[in-house]
């Protein structure tokens, strides 16, 4: 358990020296500079699929709804069951997206701890 403390204080040790010297973290600054469009479009780009689950549920809800006020039961009961489908897939692209992501986010630790000589 030491060894894995000493690894933590050494991949933060980059962190600890910006704020002595008065800087903000790189992540503190991208923060600043990005506005909501701009923080969409890079979230959409890093996984598409859960922006479109999204609008997919959205479109089965519209239908359904609009079938029930119909008194479509018959379609309603479709589209409601496609929802939960399309939900179920957006939470399975949100779970894949954080995984992947994680795993990326590993794999550059491990390259930088190889470059660096950290261990």
């Amino acid at each position: 358990m030491a060894d894995s403390d000493k690894g933590n204080d050494a991949a933060l040790e980059w962190l600890k020296k910006k704020t002595e010297k008065g800087q903000k973290a790189d992540y503190q600054i991208k923060a600043e500079m990005e506005d909501v469009g701009n923080k969409f479009l890079r979230k959409f780009k890093e996984n598409p699929l859960v922006p479109i689950g999204a609008l997919v549920t959205v479109g089965f809800l519209s239908v359904g709804l609009k079938s029930m006020y119909d008194g479509n039961r018959v379609r309603s009961q479709m589209m409601m069951r496609g929802r939960i489908a399309a939900q179920g897939f957006t939470v399975i692209a949100i779970l894949g997206g954080l995984f992947y992501q994680g795993m990326t986010a590993l794999r550059e630790t491990e390259d930088d701890t190889h470059e660096t000589g950290l261990k």
